[in-house]
């Protein structure tokens, strides 16, 4: 029986608004032809391309409906969205139809066909068009859970993913839909498939992989857990995913995998290839949208895309020093921070923070871990000389002394958890050997040290490898006395290995990350760097980068992304491997102290003023484009409006022939700073609003080119 729906409006027009003013992000991206690219969002936000992703135009609907799904095909368009909305376009999104009357919320839609395309949604909803789209018959798809994504490899076989860990499929065109038995009870976001292979992504940092018969699960061991939202299969070997705060990684020859590099410091959603080398990703949070053409070896962001950095206050707080932050091990947006005497807790990534005691015995905070297995288990180093270790054993209300007094590093982090065992933890007193418990804290044995009298000076920082627990390092030096020295062990402690001499005094952090175990950084302090290993720290890269460097850490969930400071406030961020970095700097913060990396997209620093969390802000230069009634006779560039302009102006520009044409925008000195169309385009008259919002003042042409045919006229942006 076919599902009677409304046809609200018979010709949808859109009504076009600035990006800046209405709605930023997106939840989904498609492509089928590798020219005309559509993203769809939140508060009907729609951007189309018509030159593969170079440049898009603003075409979004005055509205609140969040668009969740979108699919293109031979000039049309399908939209689901929320409470059953559903929009349908013949002409490439010029207009729209609205239907209503699919009640559930609609999350997917694919099409194999112009007229056969099938869509889902909450509470187990599948139904099925064999008109494009006009009118939907509802299947019985098994489940009544949330299903989030569906994908056909032709007119018969389907594959539809959900909360749960259900995945339903079909081998008769959704006639009978059936049950995998999958390996997880978690939700399943998105789901891709190509030849004998299924790929389905999943919340807290997993996937789904179905081949040869039976499902496995991939875990991508990112410590913070964070969603693998998006999928794209190019083959039975080869595959994109997306997530987190913005990573992208590429798995090749079935298993093996790289993080690629890409400048998206926000929640990617959604990642879909045309072909093996052309793909799109875009994010929740904000309107640029990431292209590459050589299959991820380069992402670059459409034209128009200005990027900034703000630091924000989030915590005023004082006694801060060494790097008292702590991920929660068991809720992946909560993060601790044990600054001075006053500890703090916050469940959205450090964007709000609640005081759990304000009177933490001691003075200065160094260090400060919480038990993986049990979070009411807290152990801090305070105070330097004649400085105390105390624990927890009620979340941080009450505390009691394990070592007092004991002889700390002035500055530095002389205790460290062992990632791979959660009640193991490393205490490296000052001159003295280091310490190990393995019972959080009760008991404690001492290894060994490198110096003289198998001792260390004063140990700045502890680090154990992942899933290796007897490789150690310890940067070690005593502040402004000599030289800062990283030691590394293979043996657990039992022996060490000299591996880099700096010429500053301390080395104070050494990290490395679960994601790729043969990377790591360490730095130094006054003087000295930044180093890189490749081999597991065997051998460490100078990376010239001069100043008294102190907080380092690399982001959780991806490895292409590290970033560091100076003592003095400024620090740089690295989204590419450490090749080019950005400079951040923040007012009058204080010394720095720590930093933590919670995810590509979020990252809190310390200082001395209080917690700091990075604000990436996207300004997206777009056109705002609209198609003119008739067919004009001749080829015409008219004067914008207004003009002078601020911000935004219209240029009205008529095409007598359908063809290949563009319109550009260049600055007085002849550099191309906005394109604003480039493609195919039909015979027409078109209105479009350029925003210079991003722009300075000053004289700007703007030329259009179709053929042999070219006009250009000048405006003026005046601020």
């Amino acid at each position: 029986m076919k599902k009677n729906i409304t046809k609200v409006v018979l010709v949808f027009l859109i009504f076009f608004v600035s990006s800046t003013s209405f709605a930023d992000g997106f939840n989904s991206i498609h492509s089928s032809d590798g020219n005309f690219v559509i993203a769809v969002g939140k508060n009907g936000n729609i951007f189309r391309s018509f030159n593969g992703g170079v440049s898009f135009s603003n075409n979004s609907l005055q509205s609140n409906l969040n668009l969740n799904a979108v699919y293109t095909l031979n000039g049309k368009v399908w939209i689901v969205g929320d409470n059953g909305n559903y929009l349908l376009s013949n002409n490439q999104g010029w207009a729209f139809t609205s239907y209503t009357g699919l009640v559930n919320t609609l999350r997917s839609v694919y099409f194999v066909n112009e007229n056969l395309g099938w869509i889902v949604g909450d509470n187990g909803y599948v139904a099925k068009t064999i008109d494009g789209g006009v009118t939907w018959t509802p299947q019985s798809s098994t489940v009544s859970t949330a299903l989030r994504s569906v994908k056909f490899s032709n007119s018969t076989n389907g594959v539809a993913c959900g909360d749960n860990g259900k995945v339903i499929y079909t081998t008769d065109g959704g006639t009978t839909w059936n049950q995998y038995l999958t390996p997880t009870t978690k939700n399943l976001l998105s789901v891709d498939m190509k030849g004998s292979t299924i790929i389905a992504t999943g919340v807290d940092g997993f996937i789904l992989k179905y081949q040869s018969g039976a499902w496995s699960s991939i875990d991508y061991k990112i410590v913070t857990k964070t969603d693998v939202r998006g999928v794209s299969v190019i083959d039975d070997n080869t595959y994109f995913t997306c997530g987190g705060g913005g990573f992208i990684r590429k798995t090749t020859n079935g298993s093996e995998h790289k993080y690629q590099s890409n400048p998206m410091m926000a929640p990617l959603s959604s990642i879909h290839f045309y072909n093996a080398n052309t793909g799109w990703a875009v994010a929740a949070d904000n309107n640029a949208i990431l292209r590459t053409i050589n299959s991820g070896d380069n992402w670059q962001f459409q034209t128009g895309v200005t990027v900034t950095y703000q630091w924000q206050l989030k915590q005023a707080s004082s006694g801060n020093i060494g790097n008292p932050f702590y991920l929660h091990p068991k809720n992946k947006d909560a993060v601790f921070i044990l600054a001075g005497s006053a500890l703090y807790k916050s469940y959205d990534k450090g964007s709000t923070w609640m005081l759990l005691n304000g009177s933490v015995p001691g003075s200065s905070c160094h260090g400060f871990i919480v038990s993986g297995t049990d979070t009411n288990l807290m152990l801090a180093a305070k105070g330097t000389a004649g400085g105390r270790i105390i624990k927890s054993t009620d979340h941080g209300t009450t505390w009691f002394d394990i070592f007092n007094p004991i002889n700390l590093t002035s500055y530095g982090i002389p205790i460290a958890a062992d990632p791979n065992e959660p009640n193991t933890v490393y205490l490296g007193p000052d001159n003295d050997t280091l310490m190990k418990s393995t019972n959080f804290g009760v008991t404690w044995t001492n290894i060994s040290g490198a110096e003289s009298g198998n001792k260390f000076r004063s140990p700045c920082t502890i680090y154990i490898q992942y899933e290796n627990a007897s490789v150690i390092f310890v940067g070690d030096g005593t502040t402004s006395v000599g030289n800062g020295k990283l030691w590394r062990s293979s043996n657990g402690g039992t022996s060490w290995n000299l591996i880099n001499t700096v010429s500053g005094s301390e080395v104070p952090i050494v990290t490395g990350t679960s994601l790729d175990l043969n990377l790591m950084y360490h730095n130094s302090w006054s003087t000295g760097s930044l180093w890189r290993s490749t081999d597991m720290g065997l051998n460490f890269t100078d990376m010239n980068k001069p100043g008294s460097l102190w907080a380092l850490d690399l982001a959780d969930d991806d490895p292409t992304a590290v970033s560091y400071n100076l003592y003095n406030g400024t620090t740089y961020i690295s989204l590419d491997d450490g090749k080019t970095f950005a400079e951040t700097p923040i007012s009058s913060p204080g010394a720095a102290a720590g930093m933590c990396y919670i995810d590509k997209a979020n990252i809190l620093a310390q200082y001395g003023s209080g917690i700091y969390k990075l604000k990436v802000n996207y300004t997206v230069l777009t056109s705002i484009e609209n198609q003119l009634s008739g067919i004009p006779d001749k080829f015409n560039l008219s004067q914008n409006y207004p003009n002078p302009f601020n911000p935004s102006t219209k240029i009205r520009y008529d095409i007598p022939q359908t063809g290949n044409a563009s319109l550009k925008v260049y600055n007085n000195l002849g550099a191309e700073i906005a394109n604003l169309f480039n493609g195919v385009k039909n015979a027409g008259s078109y209105e479009i609003e350029f925003n210079a919002e991003s722009l300075p003042s000053g004289v700007y042409f703007y030329k259009l080119t179709t053929g042999s045919n070219s006009i250009t006229k000048k405006m003026l942006l005046i601020k």
